[in-house]
Order: C-alpha cells, then sequence, then structure tokens
C-alpha cells in the first residue's frame, strides 16, 4: 500500500494531537502574526492596498469558535493550512489570499506564535512571585524581634531571627525574579521574516512587524531565529532554578507544621482532615506546593532531555509536540509558587516556642566562643576546645552551663580561669545577645534586617514597574495592530 502523505498512521499519532493543540494555545497568534505580516506586505508595496483590505477583510470574518471546535479531519496538515483554506474561502479568490503568505515561511511563523504564547506566560509566572515575595515582605516586617533556631544539617545550629530567615527566601525569589525578566527580554525578539531560515529577497521590514505583535525588536541572525531554542531553554532552566528553591521552601514549611516542630499553623481552609482519623490536621496545601513544584521541574527537565543533541535547524524535535509541555511547565509552576503565597498568607508561626528553642540544645554557645576571645585574648581553637569540654560537662548534668562549669573547663584547658563573671555568661548564653549583636551586613539583628527589607521592598517596586511596563507595552502593540488593521478595511 503506497499511501500519499498525510499516511493515516501519521494522521492518527502526530496531525491530530498537534491541529487541537495549535486550537488551543495559537489560533490567535496565528492570526495576530497574519495581520501584523500583511499590513506590513501593504506598507511595502509589496502587495496592494486592495490585495491588503480583501485580505484582512476575510481574517475579520473567520468564524473564531467554529475553527476553534473543529474536528481534525485530514484534509489538510495543521492548522495553518486550515487557516489559509479558511481565508482563502473568505477572500473569495484565492490568488490574492495566497499573497499573505509572501515573503515568510510555517518555519518563522511557528517560532513566533511559541514566543507569543510563552511571553505572556512569563508575565504571569513573574506576577506569581512578586506576590509571593509580597507575602515575605509583610512576613518579615512582623518578626524583627521573633527568635527562632538557625538549622544546619537538619540540626539545631544558632540563633536567628523569623525575620532573617524569612529574607533569605525573599532574596531567593528576587533573584528568581530577576533571571525569568532576563529570559522574557532575551525571548521578546521577533523571529518572522528569518522564513525558512535565510530571509527573502523580497524589501520586508522586520521591524515593523516586531513593533506590531509587541516585541522589542527583531532576532538579528536568521539562521538562529529559526535554529536557536535558547528561547524556550533559557526560561525553562531559570524556572528549573525557581522551582527547586520552591520545593525547599515547602519541604522547610512542612517540617516546621509536624507536631513534633509545631511552629507553623495553617488554618483550616489549608489543611485536611483524615477519612478514619479525626485529629488529623494534614497540611495539604503545602504539600501540593512541593507536588506541583516536583511535578514542573520534571517537566522542565523533559523538555531540555528532549532537545539535548538535536540538530541546529528546523527540526520536528522542538516543535509542535514539545511547545505544550513548555506551557505545562510554566503553567504548573504558576500554580505552586501561587499555593505557596495563598497558604503562607493564612499562616500563623508558634512566635513562643520558636523563643524556647532559640537558647535550646546549646545554640548559643557559639557566642560564648567569641566571647571568650575577645575578652581573654586566647585563639578560637583554645576558647572552642573550653566551650566544647563545657557542653559536654553540662550535657551530662541539667543541660545548663553554670559559671562553674564555665571556670572548671577553662582551668583544665588553659589553667587559669576565666575574667567572664556569671551574670556575663548569663548574658553571652542568652539568644537576644546572640542575634543582637550580629549586625553585620547580612546579619540577624533587627537593625540589619529592617536594612534588608527597605533594599528588597526597593527591589519589589521596581519589579512591580518593570512588569507593569512590559504588560502595557504588549497591550500598546496589540491597540496599534487593531487600529492600523481597522483602518486598513476601511481606507477607500
Amino acid at each position: 500500500m503506497n499511501e500519499k502523505f498525510p499516511a493515516q498512521g501519521y494522521k492518527d499519532n502526530v496531525l491530530k494531537d498537534c491541529f487541537t493543540d495549535a486550537q488551543r494555545f495559537f489560533l490567535e497568534h496565528y492570526l495576530d502574526v497574519d495581520r501584523a505580516h500583511v499590513l506590513m506586505l501593504a506598507e511595502q508595496t509589496i502587495i496592494s492596498e486592495t490585495e491588503l483590505s480583501t485580505i484582512l477583510g476575510a481574517i475579520e470574518k473567520l468564524d473564531l469558535v467554529k475553527i476553534r471546535d473543529a474536528e481534525y479531519d485530514g484534509s489538510v496538515e495543521d492548522l495553518f493550512f486550515y487557516l489559509q483554506r479558511e481565508i482563502a474561502a473568505a477572500c473569495g479568490d484565492a490568488d490574492v489570499a495566497g499573497k499573505l503568505h509572501t515573503a515568510r515561511s510555517r518555519n518563522d511563523i511557528d517560532v513566533t506564535i511559541y514566543r507569543l504564547y510563552l511571553r505572556q506566560q512569563t508575565l504571569d509566572l513573574i506576577d506569581s512571585c512578586n506576590v509571593l515575595r509580597d507575602v515575605f515582605l509583610k512576613l518579615v516586617a512582623q518578626h524583627h524581634e521573633s527568635l527562632m533556631p538557625a538549622y544546619t544539617h537538619t540540626q539545631p545550629a544558632q540563633p536567628t531571627t523569623l525575620a532573617h530567615f524569612l529574607l533569605a527566601m525573599t532574596e531567593n525569589t528576587s533573584r528568581d525574579i530577576r533571571r525569568l525578566q532576563r529570559a522574557y527580554e532575551n525571548m521578546n525578539l521577533c523571529p518572522l521574516g528569518a522564513c525558512a531560515i535565510t530571509t527573502t529577497g523580497f524589501p520586508i521590514d522586520r521591524y515593523r512587524v516586531a513593533e506590531l505583535l509587541g516585541f522589542d525588536g527583531p532576532t538579528r541572525n536568521s539562521y538562529a531565529s529559526i535554529a536557536s531554542v535558547d528561547y524556550f531553554t533559557e526560561l525553562l532552566g531559570t524556572t528549573a532554578a525557581l522551582l527547586i528553591n520552591i520545593g525547599k521552601f515547602a519541604q522547610e514549611f512542612l517540617l516546621m507544621a509536624m507536631m513534633e516542630f509545631d511552629v507553623i499553623r495553617l488554618p483550616d481552609g489549608y489543611v485536611q482532615s483524615s477519612s478514619i482519623m479525626p485529629q488529623k490536621r494534614n497540611p495539604v496545601a503545602i504539600e501540593h506546593v512541593r507536588a506541583i513544584a516536583s511535578k514542573a521541574l520534571g517537566q522542565t527537565l523533559g523538555v531540555l532531555t528532549s532537545v539535548h543533541n538535536t540538530p541546529f535547524g528546523d527540526i520536528n524535535d522542538v516543535e509542535d509536540d514539545l511547545q505544550p509541555l513548555n506551557f505545562a511547565a510554566i503553567r504548573d509552576s504558576i500554580r505552586a509558587v501561587s499555593l505557596l503565597g495563598h497558604a503562607l498568607q493564612a499562616a500563623e508561626f508558634n512566635v513562643g516556642l520558636l523563643r524556647e528553642r532559640s537558647e535550646a540544645n546549646f545554640i548559643t554557645v557559639t557566642e560564648l566562643a567569641d566571647t571568650i576571645v575577645r575578652r581573654d585574648n586566647l585563639p578560637f581553637s583554645t576558647a572552642h576546645a573550653i566551650v566544647a569540654s563545657c557542653v559536654r560537662a553540662a550535657a551530662e548534668r541539667d543541660g545548663v552551663i553554670t559559671h562553674d562549669i564555665l571556670q572548671h573547663s577553662a582551668v583544665s584547658k588553659i589553667g587559669h580561669p576565666l575574667a567572664m563573671t556569671a551574670d556575663e555568661l548569663d548574658t553571652t548564653l542568652s539568644a537576644e545577645n546572640f542575634v543582637s549583636i550580629r549586625t553585620i551586613f547580612g546579619g540577624p539583628a533587627a537593625s540589619e534586617t529592617r536594612n534588608a527589607l527597605e533594599q528588597q521592598k526597593e527591589a519589589a517596586s521596581a519589579d512591580v514597574v518593570w512588569s507593569s511596563a512590559s504588560r502595557n507595552h504588549l497591550q500598546n502593540a496589540n491597540t496599534l495592530l487593531r487600529q492600523s488593521v481597522e483602518a486598513a478595511t476601511h481606507s477607500d
């Protein structure tokens, strides 16, 4: 059996699904590309004003509901050819309709519509990160004095504050936002005019098409316009870094929500009971943050693996079947970030218990060693040995480092007692003292976390301005495109 292209097996396993995906993701983008391209052709006198009016009129008469609901019947290869057929029918003149495809290819159309969809998703993801950071900032402002233990290797390490802890997450999120902004800016360049891969002999204006579609300009090299996939691999790499951060945040809050920790509580709207155990308050919202983020990370890695070692040129590996996975990864990333923000905004911290634990398990003794160094002019290694001896001795008793234990340890290590009094020892071992003297840039002292908070607020304000400007640019371009179409279809 010698079937002509496309064979039924190819239709069933490739073209049908790709057609459905294109209906869902690209219909409006296809038509905007058509509008911008044909306007430019007329402006460059490549087609006549009459032909322009006829083609635009046909595009505007299309029944988008019918097209979106159409079942794939195999009569055309894909949505692009389906739309060209519909436009030709609406034109009533196939020759005029055919001029729409002057100086372009499906190659440059495809990589353009992919960018058109992804850039909107990228702005949505950036906005969700802005909202999450705003939640962090509001929590930080409430907890400059709220003591808590910091952990290293999952063990209590040193006292800090909730503000310091949450600022760490805030700064991570700010860096994620900057990376996403750079990915957006690199993506928001227009490949149209690259045609198959080497541009065209027609005198097209690539800057004009880019302007009408809201791009910052055209891509520079036509070969790279078609062959390069870093417009989405950069975005996915950046998104992967974000998702790893979100997963780590979620894991931290899930541990804090365990009854054994009991230092964060989600309200009823974000917890789930058990079908058999009435007492259960399962923090499912944050579990779903972790699960969705992991799902999205898997999708990003799946895409990156799929395009690894593919040829540097026009190739199906990076096109219709792959693109929906890009979109799903970004969509799920938005879900994870947004859900974490909502859950944390509603959460309450058990600051009393956190404060108790900020002085438990000997986690203030680093400052005792530092104070011995400063007051007695001893090497840190010696002070470390004295304090380690104190910890061992106190652990064998009631867990409290007394003045007698300190002096006995000092005599055993250096042959004489230290100058520190009992009151000075108590002050040195307090969590408040530990935190308050760490005023170094980046430290947990309230004066420093307040400075850091102001810096993060400034960054947040700048990022909101960036997002607003980016969205306004797209909206203004859309308005320009609509107005240009309206003028062309109603001109004499």
